[in-house]
């Protein structure tokens, strides 16, 4: 990690650790949302015909369910994940999906729907989107006139879905994805089974229909209460570049530029251990995945720490400047690092050798971070390049074009739908991956760390004048400012525990903040 000073850069390296804001913010309302694609594995696939449907299995002639990882579609871009549903393999076939049990509040909410084709459908002649509402109904036909609920059925005429029609497109292959919002109000206070369904034209043969948004949301975003400062962490003599947790929530390590990197214990606030080794600034430290190693990053190497006993257990050499940033692939098994070299290099995590180094040809690379799949490394860099690489083969992917100077941190969404970059152009971006697609820029002096919530809704952010922020990736807006230390020092490091208890902030003051959620 390096910040940039006097012309000389500094930045910082991002950490992938997060938390879902929606349980950790006392008193907050957050919109709730029920997310269609997310719970498509425990829905009810099947036909009107009758016919049921294993998810993720081929289904044949009777149609297929299944999620499309890093498909492309029609217009050319490249999702992590969409929902697959090829309907019937005949004239008007369909193919639906029943959520059951689902109650819509009374202040009602929207429906937001979207889709098309994977590419290469371009002998469908369209097939129709739609999603239905099907209510529980009260009877009170029995001889003992109780009351019992059953379902209103549904329309088989044209072999099509019927119920309250909440939202529906006609797609073709045009090249773009449709979208439709519409709004809950009509079925507000009611309990039913929404039902997503496709249905065919004339031919399915090429019918690769697939969702990329189908969710219902409910409620208002509001802002989340003050966090109380639970520790301080004090013990460095420079400032601290990075903080975060490890994967199990009980410790923190810091970065600084007095030469250590310092484990801490999150209860107590307590220094439980000081990895010695490095001649110079630290400027970056994270936890394996398993809890049991720290890789810190520091002058020309990248170091291997066992954290039970503070032992050097691996150098990684091979840059010839300084080394930026170190970050752990999501099994442990690769060890990313960046450089004032102008590369960034994979290592392997276990022997310490390298694997592969990816000239990034743009000065100095600041910061990466992996993929959750692993497949992937995205990379920001000097004139503020932020690239996407392959693993694999160290090819680039692609470029995400927007800022104008030096990326200071890079971070994936835990869904790797989206990928967020800071700079010292004073702001952050939110880029959706497969595409490059600009999402929202956030204008507040960001200069430090930029990571993600587990549920892919929110970023928090290391600012100047002191402050950490959250903000909403939906909207872009600014939710909350933790105030960690006074207007004229800046913060590097800002990062969620992954149990959602806490928030850790460091930078220029010398001192780390764990900041506890109010409850």
């Amino acid at each position: 990690m390096y910040i940039y000073q006097g012309g000389i850069g500094m930045l910082k390296k991002s950490g992938l650790f997060s938390i879902m804001l929606l349980c950790v913010f006392s008193l907050s309302v957050f919109a709730q949302e029920i997310d269609l694609i997310d719970k498509a594995p425990q829905a009810k696939w099947g036909t009107t015909a009758g016919d049921t449907l294993a998810f993720g299995a081929d289904g044949r002639e009777r149609g297929t369910v299944r999620y499309e990882h890093d498909g492309v579609l029609e217009d050319g871009k490249q999702r992590a994940r969409v929902l697959y549903t090829h309907p019937q393999w005949k004239v008007y076939g369909n193919i639906l999906g029943t959520f059951s049990d689902i109650s819509i509040p009374k202040e009602g909410g929207k429906l937001i729907i979207a889709g098309g084709f994977l590419q290469g459908a371009q002998a469908s002649d369209g097939v129709k989107f739609s999603v239905h509402f099907n209510p529980t109904a009260e009877s009170t036909e029995t001889p003992q006139n109780v009351k019992v609920k059953r379902r209103v059925p549904m329309d088989q005429r044209m072999g099509i879905a019927s119920g309250r029609v909440l939202g529906t497109f006609d797609a073709k292959y045009d090249g773009k994805i449709d979208r439709v919002e519409a709004d809950l109000k009509d079925v507000a206070g009611q309990t039913g089974d929404i039902i997503l369904a496709v249905q065919a034209m004339n031919t399915s043969d090429f019918d690769w229909a697939v969702w990329t948004i189908a969710k219902l949301v409910f409620g208002d975003v509001q802002e989340p209460t003050q966090p109380i400062l639970h520790k301080t962490l004090r013990g460095h003599n420079n400032r601290i570049y990075r903080a975060s947790f490890s994967p199990n929530s009980r410790y923190v390590v810091t970065a600084s530029g007095d030469s250590l990197a310092k484990v801490w214990d999150v209860n107590s606030g307590n220094m439980v251990m000081a990895l010695k080794g490095h001649s110079s600034h630290v400027f970056s430290a994270q936890f394996s995945p398993n809890n049991s190693r720290v890789v810190t990053a520091g002058g020309e190497t990248a170091k291997i720490w066992e954290v039970s006993t503070g032992t050097q257990i691996k150098m990684l050499i091979g840059h010839s400047k300084r080394v930026s940033s170190a970050a752990y692939s999501p099994d442990g098994g690769v060890i990313v690092t960046t450089s004032e070299d102008g590369t960034a290099k994979l290592w392997n995590a276990q022997t310490g050798k390298e694997i592969r180094s990816i000239d990034v040809k743009q000065g100095w690379v600041y910061d990466a971070a992996f993929h959750p799949n692993g497949k992937s490394v995205v990379i920001g860099a000097q004139g503020g390049l932020v690239g996407l690489w392959d693993v694999a083969n160290g090819r680039q992917i692609r470029t995400f074009s927007g800022h104008t100077r030096a990326i200071t941190s890079v971070a994936f969404s835990p869904d790797g739908r989206f990928i967020g970059t800071s700079s010292i152009d004073n702001t952050a971006k939110i880029w959706e991956a497969g595409s490059g697609r600009l999402v929202q820029t956030l204008q507040g002096d960001t200069i430090g760390q930029v990571s993600f919530s587990a549920d892919n809704k929110y970023v928090i952010t290391a600012n100047v004048g002191g402050v950490a922020k959250v903000w909403n990736i939906q909207d872009g807006k600014e939710l909350m400012t933790i105030e960690h230390s006074s207007p004229a020092q800046r913060v590097f490091s800002a990062t969620f525990s992954p149990d959602g208890k806490y928030i850790v902030t460091a930078g220029d003051d010398q001192t780390a903040k764990i900041w506890r959620m109010t409850k």
